[in-house]
């Protein structure tokens, strides 16, 4: 073999350098180009995170969604209309059209004022010297024309004195006293139906205690917050029995929806005061006469949400939260989830993620419309419970397992951190008990009525911001079930809450107990 040349071995030599330079470059370019994806991750992930707070900030809150071919309609029915084939050009063959119905504007029409209002007449009359006609002869009154106006004049208090008597041999040597009348805050100036006025515009109309008492001094009453306050708190303590008359009847019921919000409690045992505390709702959405219970907890592990529904026999309706988890390990509980929350987080990724998740964003919403639709059109038809459960079985289940496979289909393309991804993730890992409501009629497609509740709570927390104390969450908490629980069964809660406070003193039988927990249910003489 011929030994090479000190040329060749240079050049040998300079070859294998530039072997290693190249696979060295490569290796240097694939980390880059690896970097550059972390990087365009990171980037789509901050822009996810941004539009998330601008929309927060300044964006709407509501969630309803409307297919880009609603739109089109909307705004392009001219040039839709003009693209249509001509008679006969079409082939003979009959095309399918959709009848709309014509738009009518609908004057409004005032409703008539209730007529348990007390009613002051005022008779209007003609100037004398307007009261003949045009031949000189005098008119005389020969009907009349009645038209109603609303006074309002601002709150009317009166003071009330009890004289109690006393009773003795003579005038001078008094044995006995009447006793004092029940009141439901024994000492003080407080009736039950003032307290039960100011517990209604704190919980029912969201007026801060500051403002009431801005509100009574302008009719030159005192009332100071602190001394609102204690009777609030004090007036929970001894409603504490209803309050569990309520939580017995709704553990009975078979379908029980839950969730929760945050709450922020200044003077806490052993937490700071920018702490994040929960109130948590318990619903019965099926129940004829509904209840709505709030509970106040420093914390939102599963410890409370296992005392709050343990004892739940039936179906629960909450979302995804892990606090959840041991619901299915608890014989005679079935958990079904909320299509709320697996339709939100693709609402969000539409929104607020990156573009390359817009589409699929798109397509799980045309496929939650449809589900929507369904239960729309059952309640629109106010069908019972057996025959929406036949309908949904006929018409939701195929719409379920299509998008089921779909969503297998593209989640493992998008990202798993970006919005879309969370969405995917939250709706595969929640699959069967988002469509756990298919199991029975009166079951409900989402958790919309504990949402709601929710809401009726957080719209009165954004007045007061905070509460003071535990005592005053736990007030809070009992106030509100009765206030919403009152509202949504059409009874008004002022009435019912001075029937309450007026007749719970003299209570002591857990029939007494039940019958004032009936007045939150339904007016006196509805069933």
């Amino acid at each position: 073999m011929k030994t090479p040349s000190p040329a060749q071995k240079d050049l040998f030599s300079e070859n294998a350098r530039l072997h290693e330079e190249i696979s060295a470059l490569r290796v240097l370019l694939e980390k880059e180009e690896q970097n550059k994806t972390r990087l365009f991750k990171e980037n789509e992930w901050f822009r996810e995170q941004l539009l998330s707070i601008k929309r927060l900030k300044f964006g709407p809150k509501r969630e309803r969604w409307e297919g880009e071919e609603q739109i089109v309609w909307l705004f392009n029915e001219a040039e839709q209309e003009s693209r249509k084939p001509e008679d006969g050009e079409n082939g003979g063959q009959e095309e399918e059209s959709i009848q709309i119905k014509a738009f009518t504007r609908k004057r409004g029409k005032r409703r008539p004022l209730p007529e348990h209002l007390p009613r002051r007449i005022v008779e209007v009359e003609l100037p004398e010297n307007e009261r003949f006609s045009e031949d000189g002869s005098p008119l005389k009154v020969i009907g009349k024309e009645i038209s109603e106006k609303l006074v309002y004049q601002p709150a009317r208090m009166e003071v009330v004195q009890y004289h109690r008597l006393r009773y003795g041999v003579d005038s001078g040597d008094p044995v006995k006293t009447a006793h004092p009348v029940p009141q439901i805050v024994p000492k003080g100036i407080a009736t039950g139906s003032l307290i039960a006025g100011v517990i209604t515009h704190k919980y029912a109309d969201g007026l801060p205690l500051y403002r009431q008492q801005e509100m009574f001094a302008r009719v030159g009453v005192d009332l100071s917050r602190g001394s609102m306050a204690r009777w609030i708190v004090q007036a929970a303590k001894t409603c504490q029995s209803i309050w569990n008359v309520l939580e017995e009847r709704l553990l009975l019921s078979d379908y029980v929806a839950c969730d929760e919000t945050p709450l922020q409690v200044l003077k806490e045992k052993n937490r700071k005061p920018e702490s994040k505390s929960w109130m948590w709702a318990r619903v019965t959405p099926a129940a004829a006469r509904k209840i709505v219970l709030f509970d106040y907890d420093p914390h939102r592990s599963g410890e409370v949400a296992r005392r709050l529904l343990s004892e739940c026999r039936g179906v629960v309706q909450v979302d995804g939260y892990s606090s959840y988890n041991w619901i299915e390990k608890l014989e005679g509980l079935t958990r079904i989830g909320c299509n709320m929350h697996g339709r939100r987080g693709f609402e969000q990724a539409r929104k607020q993620g990156s573009k390359g998740g817009h589409s699929l964003a798109e397509q799980a919403l045309k496929y939650y419309q449809r589900l929507y639709a369904i239960e729309k059109k059952a309640k629109e038809k106010g069908m019972t419970w057996a025959e929406r459960f036949e309908y949904r079985k006929r018409d939701a289940t195929a719409i379920w397992d299509e998008m089921r496979e779909w969503a297998d289909k593209n989640a493992k393309k998008v990202p798993p951190k970006s919005k879309i991804g969370k969405a995917f993730h939250y709706f595969t890992g929640e699959y069967e008990r988002l469509r756990g409501y298919l199991g029975d009629g009166k079951l409900e497609i989402d958790n919309g009525m504990a949402e709601r509740m929710i809401r009726k709570y957080a719209i009165g927390r954004n007045n007061w911001m905070f509460s003071d104390t535990p005592a005053g969450a736990d007030a809070s908490a009992l106030f509100y079930s009765f206030v919403v629980t009152a509202k949504i069964n059409g009874v008004n809660p002022h009435v019912a809450l001075s029937a309450i406070f007026d007749q719970i003193p003299t209570a002591s039988t857990i029939e007494d107990y039940e019958r004032l927990a009936d007045l939150l249910l339904s007016q006196p003489g509805q069933p």
